[in-house]
This record gives C-alpha cells, structure tokens and sequence, in this order.
C-alpha cells in the first residue's frame, strides 16, 4: 500500500478464532490465591481471583463477540500506511461546518474502544441537546502494534508516533489544523504534537487537551508544593509500576506468558482498570463495577485477543525508553493553548497550575469530583462536554472573539 493510500476497514473476526479463545478461558487450570481477611482489599496481591472466575464464566456462558463487533463497527474505520507502518483509524465527519477535526488517542491497557461513548455526542451534539454547528471531525486512531493497527518490526515510542499522528492528519486526510487530546500515551502523543508539530514547526497542531501529565518541563522543582507532588508521584511508581518496568526493559519475556493466555490478559489488563479507576460507589466502597460493565472490559480485552497485539502493545513503554523519556527539552514548552482535565483518581495527577504552566499555555483548566485515569469510558459525557467546551473556545481564539 502506498503512503497515505487509505483503506476502508470492518471489524470481521473469524469464528475460529472466537471459539479457540473461549476453549482456552474454559480450560484454565486455576491455582491459588492468599487469604483475604474480611474488610482488607481483594485486588491488594493483584488481580482478585473471586472476581476474575466470574468474569471468565460470564465470558464463556454470556459474552457476545459478535454484538461487540457489531458495535465497533458502528463508526467508519480505515487504515492507511504511514512511514511503513499501517494504522487503523476511526474518522466521523461532524455536523459542524469542516476544517478542523479532534483527534482522540488512547493510551495502554485501552484501545479506540474507549472512546466509543463520547463519538456522537462529540461529532453530532444537536442528537444530546447541542448545537449541530458545534460539531467536529473525529479522529481516532489505533497506536501501532494495538488493535488493528499494524505490528511495528520493533518498539517505537511516543515522540515517533506524534511525527506519524501529525501526517496522518494532515498528508493523509488534509486537515490543516486539528485538536490534540489524550490521557496515559495519548497525553504524551498530545503533548509532543503540541511541542513539535504545531503550524509554528510545520505541523497542524493548533491546541491540546490532557487529561493526565504526560510529557513534563524540563528543569528543578522548585516550590514546596511542586517537590511534594512529585514525591507523591513517585511513591505510586514505586508501588504500582512494576508492570511498567517490565515493558519497558524485557517485554519480550512477558510476551511467551500472555500470548497463549486469554485468562493471563485478562487479569494483566483488568487489574489496572480496577486500580486506575475510579470505582468508588454512593457508599465510598470501591467495586470496578461501578463505573465498568463486564462487557465493556471484555470488548476491551478481546481487542488485544482477537488482534493478537498483548505483545507488540506493550513495546511502547520500551520504545519511550529508547527514545530518552519524555521530558521537553531545556528551554522549550508548548505554546499553543492548553486545556488541563483534572479528575480525582487520575494515577498520575496533575501538580498545582504553577509548575503545569511552565511546560503549557494553560487556557482552561477544569477540576472534576469524579473520574480517573480511564476519564472518556469513566465519566462520559462530562469528559465529553468539557472536550466539547475547548473546542469552543479554540475556534473562538482562532476567530479573536
């Protein structure tokens, strides 16, 4: 396929396949777990066994692939090549007047899937009570080595993938200008458009939405606060990154464990939805039902199944590490405008609006009650309106309102 060649896609997924990843969640041999006293944290060893056998029996009894594709398929998807590498990409045209488009991208253990409850409302608001006018394209690709995207030859990192998002957007669909957003490697994709490839460089970049901190100035700390933060930050590292340190050095290993593991998968990416959400109920006791149906974490997982892509989605963390990090280099920061989406239960917070604006052009910055790291599947159509409201307010300091 030449570059920028685009393909229309469909979701089609062989019965085969479905029926062989059904025999292997029914044939799992389970083993043991340590003894939870009443009232101490289930999940606090890692996956809660109790809950993962309920969820594999309603994956084999109940789960519909087939209506979950169906669904998927509900938007139109495409792939195109891109610098050798083919990525999938969902692209619904807006109800407003053109031009411009939002471009959405996901982060690891989540897929486009996420972002499946905020399209519509996003692209056609006049259907939720909006105005038709304020409707946007949306872009939503799949980063390479996830979903259907294509499999890289080797780990590539986020800085590489902003480069490829930039000219997909521009070289392949010929928009001029476009809205970054993104959460987990989406805010550091995001983050590197609006540092790198904005109309200033040469891009089309125009503004950012983060709803995590992702790419960070560079320099010292230096308020108190700031130092606080940041050793925060690093108590969560040290106490929940284990998995990352993995990808990031020997994903390769971990990969012989997983691919032939549908259950292994499941409990590897249910986890985190379990961790990094926020589960909390009207009582305060936290279940990951409720805010995930276990169909909405089944699709999710099945994405990584079907497309076989547990292995070469997990490159990433060792693509960002052979790139040198994600930090903006000294003297640098993006200047374009900056929307900030704080939510409650993000796993790595945004520090006090000083230190963010040493790296950002902060124009908006939203404080919510409720919400975590899964922000667009977690809170809907608040994440949605607060998108919807940047959007607004870029058009209007495009037009010097």
């Amino acid at each position: 396929m030449p570059d920028h060649a685009v393909t229309p896609f469909r979701i089609d997924v062989a019965q085969a396949v479905i029926d062989a990843i059904r025999a292997k969640v029914r044939a799992y041999d389970w083993h043991e777990m340590p003894e939870i006293a009443p009232g101490e944290d289930r999940w606090a060893y890692g996956t809660d066994m109790r809950y993962l056998r309920a969820l594999c029996e309603y994956w084999v009894d109940t789960y519909d692939w087939r209506a979950a594709e169906a669904a998927l398929n509900a938007h139109p998807q495409f792939t195109a090549a891109i610098d050798g590498q083919t990525i999938h990409f969902l692209h619904v045209r807006g109800s407003g007047p053109g031009g411009d488009a939002l471009l959405l991208t996901h982060g690891w253990p989540g897929s486009v899937y996420e972002f499946y409850g905020v399209i519509d409302r996003l692209a056609h608001p006049q259907r939720h009570g909006g105005d038709a006018a304020a409707g946007i394209d949306l872009v939503i690709p799949s980063l390479p080595g996830f979903g259907f995207s294509g499999k890289p030859s080797r780990p590539i990192g986020p800085r590489r993938i902003a480069g490829l998002w930039d000219r997909l957007m521009r070289e392949t669909l010929g928009y001029r200008r476009y809205i970054a957003q993104g959460g987990d490697w989406g805010a550091y994709i995001s983050g590197m458009l609006a540092l790198d490839h904005t109309h200033a460089r040469g891009g089309g970049c125009e503004a950012v939405h983060l709803n995590m901190f992702g790419l960070r100035p560079a320099g010292p700390l230096g308020a108190e606060e700031d130092r606080a933060w940041a050793d925060a930050v690093a108590q969560f590292r040290n106490r929940e990154s284990a998995y990352s340190q993995l990808q990031a050095t020997k994903p390769q290993t971990l990969s012989y464990a997983m691919m032939g593991s549908p259950v292994g998968v499941a409990a590897w990416i249910v986890e985190k939805f379990n961790t990094w959400a926020d589960t909390r109920g009207p009582d305060g006791a936290r279940d990951i039902e409720h805010v995930f149906t276990k169909d909405q974490l089944l699709t999710n997982v099945m994405i990584y199944l079907v497309t076989r892509s547990f292995n070469t989605a997990s490159w990433i963390y060792r693509g960002r590490a052979d790139e040198g990090g994600a930090v903006m280099p000294a003297g640098r920061r993006v200047e374009v405008p900056t929307a900030i989406a704080s939510f409650p239960c993000e796993i790595i917070p945004f520090p006090k609006r000083p230190l963010v604006e040493t790296g950002y052009d902060v124009v908006r910055w939203t404080d919510f009650e409720r919400g975590g790291h899964f922000a667009a599947m977690e809170t809907g159509p608040v994440f949605a309106d607060d998108v919807a409201a940047f959007v607004a307010q870029v058009r209007a300091l495009r037009r010097g309102d």
